[in-house]
């Protein structure tokens, strides 16, 4: 069997990020710099090559990354959805009247009462029930000033002498 050829949007990093639709690949400088420094010095050397290879386009100047833990919305808790700011409308943008009493008010809910909500971001956005949405986690990982964590190697991976610190 021959080997089809890469397109270059279909190539080796399109295949490491999977079925994903993820945008971006973030690093832990933690991990990385406890990494052999044969390692780190391939790590740069891509890097660089990367930022050379496009000087031309505009970047951001930079990013917030922030370690989460990912939801399914309609899997969530009441206290996650209110952790993501995430609002439900179980009665089809209907608001109850005020002063009813409590069977008046079960009459109305029976009414308008919705059999699944609707789901609002924080900014209004109707959300799909279904859609993953990421709640902020402690990074388990610690700050690269206060760790260094030793990285599993096999015994004969190049550079393995100089992978401690």
């Amino acid at each position: 069997m021959t080997e089809q050829p890469y397109q270059r949007t279909d190539g080796p990093i399109h295949g490491w990020f999977s079925l994903s639709y993820s945008n971006y690949q973030v690093l832990h400088r933690t991990l990385m710099q406890s990494m052999p420094v044969a390692w780190q010095e391939r790590m740069v050397a891509c890097l660089e090559e990367l930022r050379d290879a496009y000087e031309h386009i505009d970047q951001p100047e930079c990013f917030e990354v922030q370690a989460a833990t990912e939801h399914i919305v309609n899997e969530m808790g009441d206290e996650q959805l209110k952790q993501a700011g995430i609002t439900e409308d179980w009665y089809g943008g209907e608001t109850p009247p005020k002063e009813l009493t409590d069977v008046e008010f079960a009459a109305w809910q029976a009414q308008y009462e919705t059999a699944e909500p609707v789901c609002y971001d924080r900014d209004g956005n109707e959300l799909d029930r279904h859609a993953r949405v990421l709640l902020p986690a402690v990074d388990p990982i610690p700050h690269y000033r206060h760790a260094y964590i030793e990285p599993r190697l096999p015994d004969d991976y190049p550079g393995c002498e100089s992978a401690t610190p």
